[in-house]
């Protein structure tokens, strides 16, 4: 039986689902997360979608974006399964990981090939663009419906984790899906202009503070830049706003690998690593020796300590990937 078959069985076999992701939301968690609650509830199931952050403001445009809760009620409704999606592990669901693990029933649906099996069963498709292509799959399998509003939900996930199909994870499989998914009336520029074009003043100026202290080392093949609580505070943003910042560095010339160290806003000494590469590098393995994962040439981690120690504990373990 195909992973795929074997995650369908599963599902009928429960009522009561929650699902979660991993922390700060973005399109790929959030649309394949939507898309799943549509799915049970053309299967006949109940689920409550949980995250550990809010949804960022460039994503409430999508329908029912306000489902997603942040805490659970008193009287909320006894789980049966959890299903956790683009999650390379358990503790990247930041604080649901508590609720998770009272759950009897754990399906694990990921692309990150990091990922560390977690579940009591796992699909894990590293082949796939994003966890939207996987959903999509899913509704196939299981032959509900694609409406509208799932279409929509679908088509920000791929978008956004193949970085406008941009990226190396982006296959003719990926275009298939998304010449079906524009079938249902998607408007891409109104996509792209809620996700990439919808910045507030304070988000420019985040950027601009971003871009002018990106610094290029290691003969050009190296690129990074940092975001602290300070450039936050001053340009009245959060986190979500500097996603993609890390493609600008990955963007100079000759660079080999990006970095990029977001500050956290609550922990003290506590850095959010992103890394992007060409063909060249393999970044998981530098993002899995910190503790964190992801895909070959586009991979996360957290390490805590000082900005400095950070930084050169991280450009150190780069420095020496690029060597061999």
């Amino acid at each position: 039986m195909s992973d795929l078959k074997a995650i369908t069985e599963k599902i009928r076999r429960f009522n009561n689902f929650l699902i979660t992701s991993h922390v700060n939301l973005e399109g790929d968690s959030l649309g394949s997360q939507l898309a799943m609650a549509n799915l049970l509830k053309c299967m006949g199931k109940n689920s409550t979608i949980l995250d550990s952050d809010a949804v960022p403001a460039r994503y409430r445009f999508l329908p029912d974006a306000g489902l997603v809760k942040n805490k659970l009620g008193k009287k909320e409704r006894k789980f049966e399964a959890a299903i956790v999606l683009d999650c390379p592990n358990i503790g990247r669901t930041g604080r649901v990981k508590n609720v998770v693990k009272k759950i009897d029933y754990v399906i694990n649906i990921d692309h990150h090939i990091s990922n560390e099996k977690f579940g009591d069963i796992n699909w894990i498709d590293k082949e796939a663009s994003s966890a939207g292509e996987m959903i999509f799959k899913l509704y196939n399998e299981t032959g509900c419906e694609i409406t509208p509003p799932t279409a929509l939900y679908l088509y920000t996930a791929i978008l956004t984790d193949t970085g406008s199909f941009n990226y190396s994870n982006t296959s003719a499989a990926t275009h298939e899906i998304v010449s079906e998914l524009l079938g249902y009336g998607i408007k891409p520029y109104e996509v792209s202009k809620n996700v990439y074009e919808n910045k507030t003043e304070g988000e420019i100026k985040l950027l601009g503070r971003i871009l002018s202290g990106i610094r290029v080392t290691s003969g050009g093949c190296i690129a990074y830049a940092a975001a602290g609580k300070n450039d936050f505070m001053l340009t009245g943003t959060q986190p979500s706003s500097c996603e993609n910042a890390v493609n600008f560095a990955r963007s100079i010339d000759g660079v080999k690998v990006a970095v990029f160290f977001r500050e956290d806003i609550k922990k003290k000494n506590v850095f959010h690593v992103s890394f992007r590469s060409t063909k060249e590098a393999d970044v998981n393995k530098i993002a899995s020796f910190f503790g964190g994962g992801g895909h070959r040439n586009a991979s996360g981690c957290t390490v805590m300590g000082s900005f400095d120690s950070v930084k050169n504990k991280v450009l150190n373990k780069v420095k020496n990937a690029l060597r061999q």
